[in-house]
């Protein structure tokens, strides 16, 4: 994720509270027979929730807000909600003047227009079955998942990453916010979960066994499992800090097994601390 994108998106919403027009339109579908969501917006939240159901169920949110009715009337042509079902890909891609001939990588396709007088943001809360693989991004806007079990890579650059009791493997990032998860079944393959601005704060089941590799610049690690530095690490040092978690300082990194090790889990912050807690059971 680039800065520079950051303060994009920034100025594209700084003065939406000054616009003195609003609109709401209600959007909803049903994806049948596809084991992916690919969500890919702007501004606006993303909420998805795993069930026994075997359809994705989209209720969506289209909040317009302009500085008079001309401006109203472009937000409503000019931003628009893709939908498309492709090879068992469920996507839903909110397209306006904002995007870099579509998809262009890490930066979404993201470009800003100095020209536009409006605001318009898509909240998403969705219900998929449980093991459907997730691929949800946006700039302004928290993502929530619970009780997925399937793959996942989550991205946010203004907002806060909460997963509660998946299980899988995957990627949470932000940029601007936390990044806070909770596993029922503890990750077979390698992940990776971090913020820029933020604390990482993890919690696995007991019986975890994982390689663990540690960056946080302004911040230390925490941990209630018993772990050992790697020799790569070794100047790892680790010592009983809050409520008798292990504490690894090091000036900016640091590699330890928990267990007999496995598959690599990675834990970043720059401004935070990363804490990676035992649950006290698994979740139903």
């Amino acid at each position: 994720m680039k800065l520079a994108i950051t303060m994009l998106a920034v100025a594209a919403t700084a003065f939406a509270s000054d616009y003195k027009l609003e609109e709401r339109e209600a959007y909803h579908h049903t994806f049948s027979g596809d084991n992916t969501l690919d969500v890919d917006e702007v501004n606006g939240f993303i909420v998805v929730t795993g069930d026994g159901g075997n359809t994705i169920r989209v209720d969506a949110e289209k909040v317009m807000r302009a500085e008079d009715a001309e401006q109203m009337a472009r937000a409503k042509r000019e931003v628009v909600l893709d939908v498309n079902e492709k090879n068992g890909i469920a996507q839903l891609y909110v397209n306006g003047p904002f995007r870099n001939n579509g998809h262009t990588g890490d930066d979404h396709g993201f470009h800003e227009h100095n020209d536009r007088h409006y605001d318009v943001t898509y909240n998403f809360t969705i219900h998929v079955p449980r093991a459907v693989v997730l691929k949800l991004r946006t700039i302004n806007g928290k993502i929530q998942t619970a009780d997925t079990t399937g793959k996942f890579d989550v991205h946010t650059i203004n907002g806060k990453v909460t997963m509660t009791n998946i299980a899988g493997s995957g990627t949470a990032e932000t940029l601007n916010g936390d990044t806070t998860i909770t596993f029922r079944e503890n990750p077979k393959t390698d992940s990776s979960f971090k913020t820029f601005n933020g604390h990482v704060d993890v919690g696995f089941q007991s019986g975890l066994a994982a390689d663990v590799h540690l960056k946080t610049f302004n911040g230390s690690a925490y941990t209630d499992f018993d772990s050992t530095a790697l020799a790569s690490a070794a100047a790892a040092k680790a010592e009983r800090g809050q409520n008798g978690m292990f504490v690894y300082k090091r000036d900016r990194e640091s590699s330890v097994r928990i267990g007999a090790g496995g598959p690599q889990l990675n834990f970043e912050t720059f401004n935070g601390s990363i804490k990676i807690r035992k649950l006290a059971g698994e979740k139903n």
